[in-house]
């Protein structure tokens, strides 16, 4: 019966074709699959598997930290939209160290969280939570705590002058004693990374009010008398002085000299050029060896404890030359 065993043959070619024809057709492959990556769309079609088989297949590459919804080892169904959102690489400097952190995050809120910082409530980011992030982007938090304390300061008490007509003039002395007050102060200290940056003064109360130190100055002036060759003087005071001698003409003052002093008296015999901050003008004083005179000018040298003394030749002026001298200050 050859004919018999040929037709058995070509029914199991049949076979064969119908199941190779029905195990590879498109009714068996997944349609319509969508993947999103960070905003890009890509339709696709691929063949049945996993997730990560699709993402293979399509060779869309995965980094660390990439996370994929659903999951790689999801298995893949007609009209699934796979999403990936892409890590970011930040650097949190926190708490005195950095730490590196691959995430997926849209904003620098993001990082912190998958960083596991948690921010008090008057701490500081920079950038702002708000920014959106950046690769190897630095993100600085600054610890800021407050606290309120109450201290109590000292106010510096002030010093009073008293004139004390019943003290010989030239004597000081303390009439009484100062004492500082007592503030008390409620202040805010700001600190930042552990680090007192600041204080706010929220409030003063003076607990106890300064009380000013009063200095005695003695205003009496005491006359002492004494017998001279230009007879009996009066003074308050004697001063040790450095004394030197002038000719108000040309040989002592220069060609453009009129003989006048800075008060316009005519210098001669009897007038004298000081330190105003130290004899005021117009003071009468005995100097002896000289005389009386009135001090009635001043001189660019003549600075501190100097006198000069107006003669009325040069001759005179270069005999007396200079000494040290006692000048007594007169009582008119």
């Amino acid at each position: 019966m050859p004919i018999l065993r040929d037709e058995r043959v070509k029914a199991l070619v049949m076979l064969a074709v119908i199941y190779g024809l029905v195990a590879f057709s498109p009714s068996w492959a997944i349609r319509g699959l969508t993947v999103i990556d960070e905003g890009r769309v890509v339709h696709a079609e691929a063949f049945r598997g996993t997730v990560a088989d699709a993402l293979q297949q399509l060779q869309v590459p995965i980094g660390e930290g990439d996370v994929i919804a659903p999951g790689p080892d999801t298995p893949l169904v007609s009209g699934m939209t796979v999403a990936i959102e892409r890590a970011v690489t930040a650097v949190v400097s926190v708490d005195g160290r950095q730490q590196t952190v691959r995430a997926p995050a849209r904003t620098v809120a993001d990082v912190l969280e998958q960083a596991g910082v948690e921010l008090g409530p008057l701490d500081r980011v920079v950038p702002s939570p708000d920014t959106p992030v950046q690769p190897n982007m630095v993100i600085r938090v600054t610890r800021v705590r407050e606290e309120e304390v109450v201290r109590r300061v000292s106010i510096p008490y002030e010093t009073w002058r008293w004139a004390e007509p019943s003290w010989e003039k030239g004597r000081v002395g303390i009439l009484r004693e100062g004492k500082p007050g007592v503030e008390e102060q409620r202040v805010r200290l700001i600190y930042e990374n552990g680090k007192l940056v600041r204080e706010e003064i929220l409030s003063r109360t003076i607990v106890e009010r300064p009380r000013a130190e009063i200095i005695g100055v003695g205003t009496r002036v005491l006359f002492r008398t004494m017998q001279t060759p230009a007879g009996r003087i009066r003074y308050s005071d004697v001063l040790e002085m450095e004394a030197t001698a002038y000719y108000p003409g040309p040989e002592s003052t220069g060609r453009f000299a009129d003989g006048r002093t800075a008060t316009g008296m005519l210098a001669g015999h009897g007038v004298v050029a000081v330190d105003p901050a130290v004899i005021p003008l117009g003071t009468r004083v005995y100097v002896p060896g000289y005389g009386i005179a009135v001090a009635a000018d001043v001189g660019s040298a003549i600075r501190g404890y100097r006198i000069d003394l107006a003669f009325d030749t040069y001759r005179e002026a270069l005999h007396y030359g200079r000494r040290r001298v006692q000048v007594y200050i007169l009582v008119d």
